[in-house]
């Protein structure tokens, strides 16, 4: 079963020192021009198995959407492949609620 962070637990580590984690938006395009984390990179859920080693694997990796949905099962392909990340649990829609100053 692979990882998730809260996003109490993110708002602490973003605001600590964000350049100790990979943020890895796996959602649409046009849904990451809408609303994104700040320093987020955007790699498609369906493009991610392609583009994996743009991944930086010796940061903590957290996996991001909308609702957590995806980026559970994204962190999940990743576990069973080897790869440690974790899912942000309730993803942007609840990262909003919580800490707003880490969206842009």
């Amino acid at each position: 079963m692979p990882l998730e962070i809260t996003s109490v637990e993110f708002k602490k580590k973003f605001l600590v020192d964000s350049s100790l984690l990979e943020l890895i938006d796996v959602r649409e395009p046009s849904e990451f021009q809408e609303i994104h984390v700040i320093g987020s990179k955007l790699i498609p859920m369906g493009e991610i198995e392609r583009r994996f080693k743009e991944i930086d694997w010796s940061k903590e990796v957290i996996f991001i959407c909308r609702s957590g949905g995806r980026s559970w099962y994204v962190a999940d392909a990743f576990e069973n492949a080897g790869y440690t990340g974790k899912s942000l649990a309730g993803g942007i829609q609840i990262l909003a609620m919580n800490c707003r100053e880490c969206l842009e």
